[in-house]
């Protein structure tokens, strides 16, 4: 099993094979393991525990022992990201205690049976309690909603902001400054982070890694491979493999 969920800030997944080689990424990453703990190496300790949230550009890998696992990486100056900044200070990892792990796990059985948006958006709405941040739905301005539009309908062969600025007569710096307000990211994280959800898209229709990355933008297939192993701590082969996709923004 492996089931991807994109989100606008964020990309998640539930898995029972996935392992990670050591690697560090400018993501908050989190990992919740339904079944016993999970076996990770933060820095050099080695670590076995239900829930944890490792900082970001903190080295670390992982092994899922084929039990089921839900992880998601974060965009650290999203809303939620901000949030866990302040509570992971400076320290590289922050170990979820038992009782609110246990809660956390009750509701991802869940998802083990059911592949849907209601279920990712229960799970993240008790992760956000879990760390006293509110989830909410986005309300944008409309030109954030049609720049959004324009993504969902780009054949991705031009992603300036300034082109995009022109098509809504704003100027490039006005319309990434209100981006980072409303949506909560950077648009220009935003737009590699679309960038991978259309090879993403591409590759589980059984386009080839070649064809999915240029589709997409990306310089190259390395180029793809290597922003991937960044963002999200592994290979592009080993996430596309046996996986389902689904965008629940």
């Amino acid at each position: 099993m492996n089931r991807i969920y994109w989100d606008i800030d964020k990309i998640s997944m539930l898995t029972d094979h996935l392992d990670a080689s050591v690697h560090s990424h400018g993501m908050i990453q989190f990992f919740l393991c339904l079944e016993d703990e999970l076996e990770i190496r933060v820095g050099t300790e080695k670590i076995k525990c239900s829930c944890i949230l490792v900082n970001k550009n903190i080295r670390h890998s992982f092994k899922a022992n084929n039990k089921i696992h839900f992880t998601c990486v974060i965009e650290p100056i999203s809303d939620i990201g901000m949030r866990l900044n302040h509570m992971l200070q400076n320290k590289d990892y922050y170990i979820v205690d038992e009782n609110r792990a246990n809660g956390l796990k009750k509701t991802a059985m869940d998802m083990r049976e059911t592949f849907d948006k209601a279920t990712y958006k229960n799970l993240m709405t008790q992760i956000y309690d879990c760390f006293d941040a509110a989830y909410q739905k986005k309300q944008f301005d409309k030109r954030i909603f049609d720049l959004l539009k324009m993504l969902e309908r780009c054949n991705c062969d031009e992603h300036s902001i300034e082109e995009y600025a022109g098509k809504l007569w704003i100027s490039a710096s006005r319309l990434s400054h209100l981006f980072r307000e409303q949506v909560g990211i950077s648009l220009k994280n935003f737009l590699l982070l679309h960038q991978l959800e259309r090879a993403f898209q591409d590759l589980l229709a059984g386009k080839r890694i070649t064809e999915a990355a240029l589709n997409a933008g990306f310089d190259s297939p390395s180029h793809f491979a290597f922003t991937v192993k960044r963002m999200m701590g592994l290979s592009a082969r080993s996430t596309v493999k046996d996986s389902e996709f689904l965008k629940v923004y």
